[in-house]
C-alpha cells in the first residue's frame, strides 16, 4: 500500500519544483515587474535557496531577473548573491561583472556595490555573521584578480561600521 501511494505522490513532488528555464519563460512571458508579483513565494525562495547555494545555473538567472525586480525582491536577490559567494565566487564574479555593466537598466541597483555588502546585525554595529565573511573574504581571494572590487566593497563596509561603532562607543 505504501509503494503504490509513493507511486501517485511521486510526480506531484517532482514536479513541484521550479528550474531555471521556466523562470526564464515566466520572465518573458510575465515582462516587467509582472513576473515578480506573479511568481509564488514558494518558487522566489527556491530561486533564492539555489542562487545562494552557489548552483551556477541559477546564479546565471540573476542579469535577467535584475530588471523584472520589484524593490523587495531586488534586495532579497543582492542577498542572494552575496551568500552565493562563498561556495562559487568564480561564476558569482562574473554575473555581477554583467549586472555592474547595465545597472543603469534596472529599476533597483544590482551588482558589485549591493551584492558584496555583507549583511550586518539587528544594531547595524557588526557584520552578522563573523565567520561567514572570512570566509567569503579568503573565496575571494582565492579566485584572484576579477574579486578585487568586490572585497573592497565587502571590507569598506565592515571597516565603516567597525569605526562608527568606537565612536558611538567613545560617546557613551
Amino acid at each position: 500500500m505504501k509503494a503504490l501511494l509513493y507511486l501517485l505522490f511521486l510526480p506531484a513532488f517532482t514536479w513541484a519544483a521550479i528550474t531555471p528555464a521556466e523562470i526564464q519563460h515566466g520572465i518573458q512571458k510575465d515582462g516587467n515587474h509582472a513576473f515578480a508579483r506573479n511568481t509564488p513565494d514558494g518558487d522566489w525562495r527556491e530561486i533564492l535557496n539555489n542562487i545562494s547555494a552557489g548552483k551556477g545555473e541559477w546564479i546565471a538567472l540573476a542579469p535577467e531577473l535584475a530588471p523584472v525586480m520589484d524593490r523587495q525582491h531586488a534586495i532579497q536577490l543582492g542577498k542572494a548573491l552575496y551568500n552565493a559567494l562563498l561556495p562559487n565566487a568564480k561564476e558569482t564574479l562574473a554575473v555581477l561583472a554583467i549586472l555592474d555593466q547595465h545597472q543603469h537598466a534596472y529599476p533597483f541597483q544590482q551588482g558589485t556595490g549591493t551584492s558584496c555588502l555583507p549583511p550586518l546585525n539587528k544594531a547595524g554595529d557588526a557584520v552578522e555573521n563573523q565567520s561567514v565573511y572570512e570566509q567569503t573574504r579568503l573565496a575571494l581571494l582565492d579566485v584572484g584578480p576579477q574579486g578585487a572590487d568586490c572585497l573592497w566593497t565587502m571590507e569598506a563596509l565592515a571597516e565603516e561600521v567597525k569605526s562608527a561603532s568606537k565612536i558611538r562607543d567613545a560617546a557613551r
